[in-house]
């Protein structure tokens, strides 16, 4: 209360000055035509007559704003800090001037907080400075197609869908009220795979899972977790590929899963059959000619061991744990001699096993039901 009853003091003075100097009959008033809020800027102008030391106020809608002296040949500088567009007068002696309007160019902040990564949180974070200067106006664009239009008072913070891989535009414009200038500015961005390894979630685990599944890769149930089943069907994928070996799914697994096609087997006749690849660590379930079923493998890789090839049937199924000289089998399905298909709680990418043909314990479950008796294995 007090400083705005000087306040009203000074103008009063101003406006009712005392009858020692020359009465002003003339003020002009000059301000830039536009300037960015909060910058300082210099209302010029002249007081004729007038005294030298006659005080000049800058009023805005009538409420005080600065104040300065005029100088000895009448004219007088005063640096003000805008934050309004005006309109703005100059008081002296009870006389004003003509007003003037300086645009404001407000202040547009925005940015995308978050990682470009799918299914990692991205937000829009955006304000315009001051709230005053009109409303915001945030357009968004996924892959060419327009997703959002709305408008925002002040703030804007928009929660932007990273579900999938796709190119991001995200135009912003205010919607100036009068007396601001009008901004616009574009943020974009690209929605790339997330680097996946065991032990990973999110969305973009089932997504990965569905990939390899509509390729005919082995999965197990789908989730969204990094399960070491789940690393097994990346095994798969990556020996099949021609990949490292390593299990973790980086962009250049993504870029290569992107455009891959399912694998053809080498054998046609019969047109049902079991081919195990040893050179790649894989084994095709093959119906109708087509490879159905990728499964990653491990065989003979214990000096003085090895896995037979050739082509073979299979003659015995044992449900459940069968006990042998060199281990514990999982529903083994046997196809020459001591030799079978097994499941096994590890299979590394690499040859491991004493000769059997490994396979992850989720895949044998339903190879023992699905292959039968008398199915034709080709391994090679």
């Amino acid at each position: 209360m007090v400083v705005r009853r000087r306040l009203a003091l000074l103008v009063l003075a101003l406006a009712c000055p005392a009858a020692a100097h020359a009465q002003a009959s003339a003020v002009t008033l000059k301000a830039p035509g536009a300037t960015a809020f909060g910058h300082r800027i210099e209302f010029v102008g002249r007081v004729s007559p007038t005294t030298p030391g006659t005080r000049v106020a800058i009023l805005r809608d009538g409420t005080f704003v600065a104040a300065g002296a005029v100088r000895g040949d009448g004219t007088f500088r005063i640096p003000v800090r805008i934050g309004q567009p005006g309109p703005f007068v100059a008081v002296a002696d009870g006389v004003s001037s003509a007003s003037v309007t300086v645009r404001i160019v407000p202040r547009l902040a925005a940015s995308l907080v978050g990682a470009s990564v799918v299914g990692a949180p991205l937000t829009l974070v955006a304000r315009v400075q001051p709230a005053q200067a009109g409303s915001l106006r945030v357009r968004v664009v996924r892959g060419g197609r327009q997703t959002l239009l709305a408008h925002y008072r002040g703030e804007a913070r928009v929660r932007l869908g990273t579900d999938r891989v796709t190119d991001l535009r995200v135009e912003l414009a205010t919607v100036p009220r009068q007396g601001y200038e009008p901004l616009a500015k574009t943020l974009r961005a690209s929605i790339v795979p997330p680097r996946l390894a065991y032990g990973s979630a999110g969305p973009a685990v089932t997504e990965l899972a569905h990939r390899l599944a509509s390729l005919h890769y082995a999965v197990p149930s789908f989730s969204s977790a990094f399960s070491s089943d789940l690393v097994e069907s990346v095994y798969a994928f990556e020996k099949v590929a021609g990949l490292p070996r390593s299990g973790v799914v980086d962009t250049t697994f993504w870029a290569t899963i992107a455009s891959a096609e399912i694998p053809r087997p080498r054998y046609a006749d019969p047109a049902d059959h079991i081919e195990v690849d040893k050179a790649r660590q894989v084994l095709f379930i093959v119906r109708d000619g087509r490879v159905a079923l990728i499964s990653p493998v491990s065989t003979a890789g214990i000096p003085g061991y090895y896995t037979p090839t050739g082509r073979f049937a299979i003659y015995r199924k044992v449900v459940g744990l069968d006990p042998s000289p060199l281990g514990v089998l999982l529903n083994p399905m046997y196809f020459v001699a001591g030799y079978a298909i097994h499941g096994n709680p590890s299979v590394p990418p690499y040859p491991a096993s004493h000769g059997c043909i490994r396979v992850p314990s989720f895949v044998i479950y339903r190879l023992f039901q699905s292959e039968p008796y008398g199915e034709t294995v080709y391994v090679y």
